[in-house]
């Protein structure tokens, strides 16, 4: 794996895994993480991944549901899903930025494309 230790955004490969959501990926060797936009009144339906996820909003708001658990995350609001754990979310009004660490590093992610975004 190259070295990297600094990256613009338009150097990160985009991904666009569910309706609404664009993530910018950084892959590590012991972890990914990804910046999330989501746009407004987007809902991302329950999934689960096999790897932990924790996370920070950084803009906007969203419900988010965690083991049927619902809480309403505000900026500087963090959460943790444990590996295997069933997730969803539902941003409100407004455009919204979460940035996600996922550990071990997501395989099922594709690495860089040179056409354009990709979908996992």
């Amino acid at each position: 794996m190259p070295k990297l230790y600094y990256a613009s955004p338009r150097d990160l490969p985009l991904i666009e895994p569910h309706p609404g959501v664009k993530g910018r990926v950084v892959h590590a060797q012991h972890a990914t993480m990804i910046v999330y936009d989501y746009t407004p009144r987007t809902i991302v339906e329950t999934h689960k991944h096999d790897v932990e996820q924790f996370g920070v909003v950084v803009k906007g708001s969203l419900a988010m549901v965690i083991a049927g658990e619902q809480r309403i995350l505000m900026v500087g609001d963090s959460f943790r899903i444990p590996a295997g754990t069933a997730h969803g979310a539902r941003v409100f009004e407004e455009a919204t930025q979460v940035v996600q660490v996922f550990a071990p590093p997501r395989t099922d992610l594709p690495r860089p494309s040179p056409n354009g975004p990709v979908k996992p």
